[in-house]
């Protein structure tokens, strides 16, 4: 019998995983999966309601206050021109050189989203950078993930998602070794882009800007001082150096990117600003704050023991039960099982995944997300579904095959590389 209700559970996860392949809503199909589950496996309604619905829903409520401040700074470095003001700069320094450009816009957009983050933050950027690359003859097919791999390259180190998955992964800590990996990862993912860069731009070559369909890019406002591009990266600093805790960094990062820009506004400006930046942070953070919640239901409902002893017969001959297993496991499904909302985006159908494991108690959980952050980055910045990659896609009018046909080689290459060198360092 046993087996009969983890085959049901198993066709269920099955079925919302190819659902959510083909477009259907994460956060519907992730509820729909969350309910079932729970009707297959006998659980009461009483426990439904109160331990997986309500306790669920309200489990990783902190992983959402703290997407909602990295949000806020974001919204803080964007409208005070900063970080407009740190990209332009950069960009102008590389020149009339488009590969150099490229190489430019990937680090510093790296380099900006160790802090930043939300979907408005990446169009914010995008709006300013993607116009410069596609002026200068890069095919839109190259720009595209020049940008988007170095969001994903700045996220293996990025304050919020890190914060976040600390609830999912109780016990990791912002601090070494785990944080001299997590740089490395950066780095690996920084050098698989430049290749893709490198490759592509050899092969495709550079098109004369005057055949290029480029969007117009906003006009540029007034630079901000040199010594204000030392804001993006403060929050990691603070915290690597100083070891705050995350909230508070962000807060005196805000009070700090506005001090520092002090003279292009009143003081009522700035608390006006302080006050609108607040709520403009909210529409780029809804989406991912409706999936934490979900996916704090479906985590929950896995952990219980009518679904965890029913599920575990079926996926341990699958799922890894040693370290050297782990990094095999990520290093072969990593990449394909992270695009289109697979089986192993933590914040998705991965989330069942997640609770198995954990469950099981055989791998260091900072281990276990060591190897599972190269999947979720890669996720971040190529999968076509992702908010800010399909935002991307659709503002250079490159289609999803394009994309991935230049994108989806070389974040499996980043995976298969951090899955090795994680395991060298800590397996």
């Amino acid at each position: 019998m046993e087996y009969v209700t983890g085959g049901l559970l198993l066709a269920a996860f099955l079925v919302v995983v190819v659902a959510i392949v083909r477009g259907q809503s994460p956060i519907i199909m992730l509820l729909v999966l969350t309910l079932a589950w729970a009707i297959i496996a006998g659980i009461g309604v009483d426990d439904i309601q109160s331990k997986i619905l309500q306790g669920g829903g309200v489990q990783y409520a902190g992983a959402v206050i703290i997407i909602v401040f990295g949000a806020w700074f974001a919204q803080v470095l964007i409208q005070t021109g900063i970080a407009e003001s740190v990209i332009r700069s950069a960009v102008e320094l590389a020149g009339d050189r488009p590969m150099v450009t490229a190489f430019t816009v990937n680090l510093v957009t790296a380099l900006l989203f160790t802090s930043m983050y939300g979907v408005g933050a990446a169009i914010a950027i995008g709006v300013i950078a993607l116009p410069i690359m596609l002026s200068q003859g890069i095919p839109a097919r190259v720009a595209a993930p020049v940008f988007t791999m170095g969001i994903g390259a700045g996220t293996f180190v990025n304050l919020v998602q890190f914060g976040t998955f600390e609830k999912l992964f109780p016990g990791i800590r912002y601090e070494a070794p785990w944080l001299q990996y997590w740089f490395i990862g950066m780095l690996v993912y920084l050098a698989c882009a430049w290749l893709m860069i490198w490759i592509n731009l050899r092969r495709l070559g550079v098109r004369h800007a005057a055949s290029v369909d480029t969007v117009a890019a906003p006009p540029q406002r007034k630079r901000t001082p040199y010594y204000t591009y030392i804001v993006p990266i403060l929050p990691v600093l603070m915290i690597m150096v100083f070891k705050w805790a995350i909230i508070p960094t962000f807060l005196v990062c805000i009070v700090a990117a506005l001090a520092l820009t002090w003279k292009d506004r009143t003081l009522q400006g700035h608390l006006n600003l302080f006050n609108k930046t607040f709520f403009d942070a909210f529409p780029d953070i809804a989406t991912i704050a409706a999936l934490w919640t979900i996916c704090g239901m479906i985590i929950v409902a896995g952990q219980m023991p009518e679904i965890a002893g029913a599920l575990r017969p079926i996926f341990d001959p699958i799922l890894p039960h040693s370290t050297l297993q782990a990094a095999l496991f990520f290093a072969v499904l990593g990449g394909i099982g992270s695009i289109y909302r697979g089986p192993l985006v933590v914040v998705g159908t991965g989330a069942a995944l997640l609770a198995i494991i954990l469950s099981n108690n055989e791998i260091p959980i900072p281990y276990l997300y060591a190897l599972w952050l190269a999947p979720t980055v890669m996720q971040g910045s190529v999968d076509p579904t992702n908010s800010w990659t399909l935002w991307t896609i659709g503002y250079t009018k490159v289609s999803h095959g394009q994309f991935l046909r230049t994108a989806f080689p070389y974040g499996c290459l980043m995976v298969v590389v951090c899955s090795a060198i994680c395991y060298a360092m800590f397996g």
